[in-house]
């Protein structure tokens, strides 16, 4: 909030200025597509004349004028030099009588005069946003504004060529849709170091960028299909990487576990444990992650391995209060409200005891500890990928339940 504050601050001071170059800048290119337009429209009216047979035919170029024509303006260099060339040329067309060239040359004048002057305002933009910073700041927010699509040309490279096809494919409307997506992905990820991701990371993007989309319904047929095929493959590529964290018997005593809770009734099912990733995470859970009512729940001594915490039992452990640095966590047993920091919170599914573990449900765990979070739910997927260390040493698991 405090940084929209900030923005609007600087937005303020600056908005006159920036108005007004911005004006000159769209009025100069404004100007220099009408100039192409009428170069582009008077010289096919006259090439329709001249095919009419009602040209002079001192209109007609030879091909020895085009290319002595040509080679003039590639060796003129700078603009300034063009437009000296571009004076010779109109000079040599009034003294010839050819008017279809020298109208050419006159409208190519334009051009190139609109464009020094485009240059020169751009160059000013530039001076102002080094000499003021706050300038700055708002130049770039105008500019992120102003060009959406550039959306899809900062993901290039850091998702899958799928991915990158069907985002593409969107108009601009729904391009704009992104943009909230976009800047949350921008303060977890480096865009301008697309090079150093990981497979797991552009996996991560593609299942973010494409479930928005499903989401939001902005796709539909063969892309649809599409995108589903690649959240799939990205999916699996994550479940992979985390499934090889776990020794084989740990693995199977888990997934054991999880297969005998959802025996215990119809609400329960069992999950997988590559279901729940840590992306960015190094310890593995130590008890089965299960599934009651839909939502998938782990063990609370599992997640508070990435914070440094303490738990409490209350009242004859009927409350459970887990603190860490800045929150207070109430959870009264049976109950789909919490209070954080005194702030009643809604919890999906209430705290569960089973075979004498505390589970909770994993997306209430990463809301209330500021984890970013996505859970798929066609596949059964969750994967906690930011903010999710909260450790003074990060290569030492909290023990949550202190001897």
């Amino acid at each position: 909030m405090n940084k929209i504050k900030n923005f609007f601050y600087k937005l303020s001071k600056n908005i006159l200025f920036v108005t007004i170059i911005f004006a000159t800048v769209i009025l100069t290119v404004y100007t220099i597509t009408e100039a192409i337009d009428s170069s582009s429209t008077n010289s096919s009216t006259n090439n329709s004349k001249t095919s009419d047979g009602n040209g002079s035919a001192q209109n007609n170029l030879e091909d020895t004028e085009i290319d002595k024509i040509v080679e003039d303006l590639k060796v003129s260099g700078n603009i300034d030099n063009i437009l000296e060339k571009l004076d010779e040329i109109i000079y040599r067309a009034q003294l010839s009588g050819n008017s279809k060239l020298q109208e050419y040359a006159t409208n190519m004048k334009k051009k190139y005069e609109l464009q020094k002057e485009l240059d020169s305002v751009n160059g000013l933009i530039s001076a102002m946003k080094k000499k003021n910073s706050s300038i700055a700041d708002v130049d770039t927010q105008v500019t992120k504004i102003l060009s959406v699509s550039t959306i899809v040309e900062d993901l290039r490279g850091a998702v899958s060529d799928e991915c990158l096809f069907i985002l593409e494919s969107l108009d601009e409307e729904k391009v704009k849709n992104l943009q909230e997506l976009m800047s949350e992905v921008e303060t977890v990820f480096d865009l301008k170091d697309i090079s150093s991701f990981t497979v797991q990371q552009r996996s991560l993007l593609d299942i973010l960028f494409l479930s928005k989309l499903i989401e939001d319904d902005m796709i539909d047929n063969e892309r649809l299909d599409l995108a589903k095929n690649t959240i799939s493959v990205a999916i699996t590529i994550l479940e992979s990487y985390e499934k090889q964290n776990y020794i084989p018997a740990e693995y199977t005593k888990l997934v054991d576990d999880s297969d005998d809770f959802s025996k215990t009734g119809n609400k329960a099912f069992s999950v997988l444990p590559e279901q729940v990733v840590f992306l960015g995470g190094y310890f593995t859970m130590k008890h089965a992650p299960i599934m009651y009512d839909g939502h998938i729940l782990v063990a609370v001594e599992d997640l508070y391995q990435y914070i440094d915490s303490d738990i409490e039992y209350m009242y004859n452990n009927a409350t459970m209060v887990i603190t860490s640095p800045g929150k207070t966590l109430e959870i009264e047993s049976g109950k789909n409200q919490a209070y954080l920091n005194d702030e009643p919170r809604n919890i999906p599914v209430p705290i569960l005891n089973y075979n004498d573990v505390i589970y909770m449900s994993a997306e209430f765990f990463a809301e209330c500890n500021d984890i970013s979070y996505k859970y798929v739910a066609d596949s059964e997927f969750l994967v906690l990928y930011y903010n999710l260390v909260q450790l003074k040493n990060p290569s030492v698991p909290n023990q949550i339940h202190k001897d």
